[in-house]
């Protein structure tokens, strides 16, 4: 498949952001997440014409211009030196690109994705999707669109990890995507995202250099898509004692299981301890609560150790359960506890499994893989002015051992996009589990 780059543009604001919002300091979650970039990409199928004036370049652009304002940090530009962003209306880069080959058609790259997802991220995604922080003009928002001669379209949202997570990404993706359907209508609901952040959480003496930790893209890891449909998630659950336990945590045991028998494999069937982290998503788990649309990093990481005994292969099910659970309703408690006056260091809450985690990866001790959990943040929900997108995807991650968990687009279902490094994928997709529950 060739793709065309047709025009490269940088939108700006449709208003100038205000000097008291020039500097947006970053905080210090912000700061020790890996340079990264998240990515969402999103792909709508016919009916797509050229004439919706909803599909133009122009409408997309003057759509994006007026959100802008409210995501004010999206259009500026990130300052190492000082751990900020220069709100300097530079703007988001907008790429419009089209599918040359007259026989692709959408359905062709959404069969080709199923299951070797490499083929979104090569097209779809900024070419510099793995780089970043090189230069102080890097855009922290990039849009792409891809159009297809059938008539197919596919729309890629690429935010820094220095500001955004991914809950964020699905609040700019959800307002985008209301002002483009809506745009010239005065009398819609917008959405307002917001900034604000306690000030124990910026930097200061919280960051050092050496805090932080840097990524490059790894070539040896490869990415596939397992597919839980809420069929297979059904039957999971009446194998547990709790059957009403969520569809992540069941999808993540099963998985978890999985990543162990792939490490036992490795090392002569021998059991070895292992670390399972999961992503928590601190909204709505804070007291008092942070706004509906905050858009930052604001996660917290719950690690917890586990040792699966030899003789106990393909039976540990209901204790990864268990054990998942026990890890998130503890963190959870923690969360609680974060803006309160008289709880816990704010910093040791967040700072410790981190710690923990990264510590245990490096020494190459003890099995670490990690979850997160996307299938909240509404993706499938983007409609623009034509109808839902027909399949979604995601950037990928570029360290192994990390699933990412999103919405089927049927709904009731869960999508898993599983990093390993490729001399391990084969042992997972023959994981008995794997091949009983995924497609």
């Amino acid at each position: 498949m060739k793709v065309n780059i047709v025009s490269t543009k940088l939108v700006k604001p449709c208003t100038p952001t205000p000097q008291s919002l020039r500097n947006h300091n970053i905080s210090f979650i912000d700061y020790l997440n890996p340079p990264m970039n998240v990515g969402v990409i999103l792909l709508y199928d016919n009916p797509i014409s050229p004439n919706n004036p909803k599909q133009t370049t122009t409408h997309f652009q003057e759509s994006l211009s007026k959100i802008l304002p409210q995501f004010y940090p999206l259009a500026g530009r990130y300052n190492k030196k000082d751990h900020s962003v220069d709100c300097n209306d530079l703007g988001a880069e907008f790429v419009e690109a089209q599918v040359v080959d007259d026989g692709v058609t959408l359905s062709d790259v959404i069969l080709a994705s199923k299951r070797e997802v490499k083929l979104l991220n090569d097209y779809f995604l900024p070419p510099k999707f793995h780089q970043v922080d090189e230069s102080p003009a890097d855009p922290l928002l990039s849009i792409r669109l891809t159009r297809f001669k059938c008539g197919g379209l596919v729309i890629s949202v690429t935010v820094s990890h220095r500001i955004f997570d991914a809950s964020s990404v699905g609040t700019f993706i959800a307002a985008w995507s209301n002002a483009n359907k809506n745009l010239g209508n005065k009398n819609i609901t917008a959405i307002r995202p917001s900034f604000d952040s306690p000030p124990e959480f910026f930097p200061g003496n919280y960051i050092s250099r050496g805090d932080s930790i840097g990524t490059c893209w790894d070539p040896n890891i490869v990415v596939k898509r397992f597919s839980f449909h809420k069929e297979a998630i059904t039957r999971m659950r009446s194998k547990l004692r709790l059957p009403e336990n969520s569809r992540v945590r069941v999808v993540c045991a099963v998985i978890a299981e999985a990543m162990i028998e792939v490490d036992r494999a490795k090392h002569d069937g021998k059991s070895r301890a292992c670390l399972i982290a999961q992503a928590v998503n601190m909204r709505g788990r804070t007291n008092p609560p942070l706004p509906k649309h905050s858009c930052r990093n604001w996660l917290i990481l719950s690690s917890t150790r586990c040792m699966i005994p030899n003789n106990d292969v393909g039976n540990n099910i209901q204790e990864l359960v268990d054990i998942l659970g026990d890890g998130l309703e503890k963190t959870v408690a923690d969360c609680a506890e974060i803006f309160s006056p008289t709880g816990r260091d704010v910093k040791s809450i967040i700072m410790e499994p981190l710690v923990n985690v990264r510590g245990k990866s490096m020494g190459g001790e003890v099995n670490v893989f990690a979850f997160s959990d996307w299938s909240k943040f509404g993706f499938y929900e983007a409609d623009f002015g034509w109808g839902k997108p027909v399949g979604a995807g995601i950037g990928a991650f570029s360290r192994p051992n990390i699933i990412v968990l999103v919405d089927s687009k049927e709904g009731g279902g869960l999508e898993a996009w599983v990093h390993l490094n490729r001399n391990d994928m084969p042992y997972f997709e023959q994981d008995d589990q794997i091949k009983l529950y995924a497609s």
